[in-house]
Parts: C-alpha cells; structure tokens; sequence
C-alpha cells in the first residue's frame, strides 16, 4: 500500500497512478528476492508493518541486483508521491535493462557471427549498387586529423578528383566492441538516409583498407575545421555571422529530426564548417553511445552538452528535447567564442561537481551585448525540464523571425499539420561544397 495512503488517518489521500507506481517498487523487489516484502522481520500485524512504512522503512538490496534494477525500484518507493517515474519511464528502465542483459549475455561466436552478418550486407549494398566503392589505392598522401571516441578520422588525396575528402575508421574501444561492423552499417544507413541535406556533412562513399580488410567511411572534407577551432581562431565574428551559423545548425538538426534521427552526441567538436557554413557529422554512433552508460563524465568538454536528466541516470529517454539543449548550449558558444565551463573553477579531475551544478540548473552567463531574442532562445533550449524546451520547428520560426534561414512551409499530407518543419534549400550550395581543391 502506498505509505501516504496507510499514513492518512483522516482518509484524504487518495491513490492514484502514483501509488501503483509504488506497488511495482515493490514488486520488484519482490522478484529479486524472492521474498514477501518485511515476512522476515516478524512483523505480527498489516498495522505494524504499515507503520514501519509510513516512517520510511524498506527492505534492503538483495546481494547482486543490478545497480540499475535497485535504483529503479528504489525510486518507485519513494515516500513522496511527486519523486517517482512515472510507468513510461518505469518501462522505458527496464527495457534497457534487459537490452544490456542480453548483451552481456552474448559471447565472443555470437558477435563473430554478427560481424560476418555484417560484411555480408555491406557486400550486397556494394553490389546493388546502394553505395559508392571507392579503391583504398586511389586514396593518397594521408593526413591524421583526429582521433574521438569511436574512431579515427583521416584526410586524403581521392586521385580520381584530385580533392580532399576524408575517411573515417571506427575503432575497437570498449563501446563498440564485438560490434564494429554493425556500428559501421548503422552510420552507413543514416547518412544515406539524409544525403540530401546540405547542412550534414556528405558521404561520399565506402573503401576498405587492404591491409586490416577494415571498412572506412569516406566523406566531403570541410575546409574549416570543427566549430570549436573554428571560434577560436575567427574572434572578431559579427552577431550577423554568430546568428547565420548558430541557423545552419538548426536547419542540420531540422534534417536530422524531420527523419527522427536523433543526434544524441551534438557539441562543438561534432560541428564542422566548410566554405564558412555549419555541417552537422558523426551522428551515426547513436546507438552505440546508449551503451555507452556514464562515459561521457570523463570530458567535461562533452559533459557540458548533455542532457542534464541524464547526468546522473543514463536511463533517462533521450529525446528530441535532449538534442535542443545540446544546440541551447552550442549557441551560447557561438556568443562567447569559447567553449561552456572553459573558464570555471572546475578541474579535469572535478568533473562529477560540474555534472551535479548543471544538474542544479547551472548554466554559463550571457555574454555582454548579446541581442535580447538570441537570449532568450538559448536559454529556453537549455531550460531543465525537457517539457518546457522549444522544438526544432520553434527554433527555425525564431530564427526566421531574427531574419535567417531559408522559407519554412509547415508540411501538410491529407490537409492535416504533420508537425515538421520543411525547408527549401538551395541545391546549388550542395553541389558547389562537395569538394576542397588540393
């Protein structure tokens, strides 16, 4: 029974979805230990032990529960109503939980016969002639750009155009292992999903290395950099320029949201620019990065972007509103020309005090002179509650009514409002950026 109601003497209370809530915590721990909830404490009434409830009492972690089960019902527990998930959530836990069960449950044949599943559709996509084959030979004179987390990025000489183009090798890490292959497919499909956008950087291609027989992702080169250096080294940026780009990412995010692809990983260093406009990458590893768990508390250079609901819970859903405060904080460095934090008192190794600021609403400072709507719109994108935040349609509107952007058509199919935002681009600039001259 839920503790309000075997508290209310006055019989007030009345229960409700709340109060099921706290019956599945119970459950759960039920299941766990196989055991009635308080039967060995040898309580001799349902009053006494509706009293030990009502005072906060609750049977104790069973040795080996998984920390996310426990917590889980824990919070289904709460003495206070108001604190516990709703079902959506409660649903939404234990379903990852059951995905990362399965996937420990996998052994090394398993992924082997993944891997080779794998090949074998990015052999038929060749052969169908879905993708492009670029030969590793006619890929020259490499260059080393970057290294992140997922893979190594790569810039080179396509002797056929004789262009820059770069390509993109994932790597074995702890997020993706076992599971390369099928993480390669996954970046594969999204970029060919939205290949007509010119404000997503464009794959060009597929080639593999002779040698590792690995697969390698080739794509447009952007002659600007990512957005972080690219700040750092344009300070004298007018507001007419910091509003154009912080657009352009917009319109990307548009792309992305209008094909319900969600970035998930969206900062500074995921943003390049080429020939001064803003293009969206790696956004093909979203769902290796759910597996991912906590990982991103190691850099507080990415830890600035997240989510603040899923600092400290990764089981939180991330949505399309998460991807909004990504971009609500992407426009507050492209005020101040620096990245969030950069100049906070926290330390590389005080980065777990900064998850639990952002998580208590802190946010960086409006630069001086920053125009009142621009303002405005980032702090509503970074708001805490994802409820609250604007959709990327809302944000292309603002944008529009700034005087940026491209016309905006609310999208109509059988006379009724689908709820996108399409926008009109102009093929030229795609065709024009695909290449950089050597």
């Amino acid at each position: 029974m839920d503790p309000k109601k075997s508290a209310d003497t006055l019989n007030i209370y009345e229960s409700d979805k709340r109060s099921d809530v706290y019956s599945i915590g119970m459950l759960l721990w039920r299941i766990s230990s196989k055991s009635r909830p308080f039967y060995a404490k040898g309580y001799n009434t349902n009053l006494a032990v509706a009293t030990c409830i009502s005072n906060g009492e609750r049977e104790k972690i069973v040795d080996g529960t998984p920390v996310g089960y426990s917590k889980l019902y824990i919070e289904c527990w709460n003495c206070e109503p108001d604190e516990r998930p709703d079902m959506k959530r409660v649903v939404s836990t234990l379903n990852q939980l059951k995905s990362d069960n399965e996937i420990l449950k996998k052994s090394p044949d398993d992924y082997q016969k993944e891997e080779y599943n794998a090949t074998k559709r990015i052999k038929k996509a060749l052969q169908n002639k879905i993708v492009n084959f670029i030969s590793f030979n006619d890929l020259v004179n490499p260059e080393p750009l970057d290294k992140g987390g997922f893979g190594h990025v790569t810039r080179v000489t396509w002797t056929k155009t004789n262009n820059y183009v770069v390509y993109k090798k994932l790597t074995n890490t702890n997020a993706v292992k076992y599971d390369i292959s099928d993480a390669f497919i996954h970046e594969l499909q999204i970029h060919l999903h939205i290949d007509y956008s010119d404000r997503i950087i464009r794959c060009l291609g597929i080639s593999q290395d002779e040698t590792t027989k690995e697969y390698l992702l080739v794509m447009q080169y952007a002659d600007g950099g990512d957005l972080r250096n690219y700040l750092k080294n344009n300070l004298n940026l007018n507001w007419t320029d910091k509003k154009n780009l912080a657009c352009q990412i917009a319109e990307g995010l548009n792309y992305l949201h209008n094909e319900n692809v969600l970035h998930r990983d969206l900062h500074s260093k995921n943003i390049v620019i080429h020939e001064n406009k803003a293009k969206i990458i790696d956004f093909g590893i979203s769902r290796i990065q759910d597996q991912k768990s906590e990982a991103f508390m190691r850099d507080r250079g990415v830890l600035a972007y997240v989510e603040p609901k899923r600092i400290f819970n990764p089981n939180f859903p991330y949505t399309k509103s998460s991807d909004i405060y990504s971009f609500g904080v992407l426009m507050w460095e492209i005020s101040s020309g620096r990245p969030p934090f950069k100049n906070n008192s926290y330390s590389k190794n005080e980065i777990t005090m900064l998850g639990v600021s952002i998580t208590n609403g802190a946010r960086e400072k409006t630069i001086p002179n920053t125009p009142k709507e621009y303002e405005i719109l980032y702090k509503n994108c970074w708001d805490q509650e994802p409820d609250k935040r604007p959709t990327i349609c809302k944000v292309i509107e603002e944008f529009a009514n700034m005087g940026f952007g491209v016309n905006i058509k609310n999208k109509l199919i059988g006379g009724e409002f689908t709820g996108k935002c399409i926008i009109k681009s102009n093929n030229s600039d795609l065709q024009s950026d695909m290449f950089i001259k050597t």
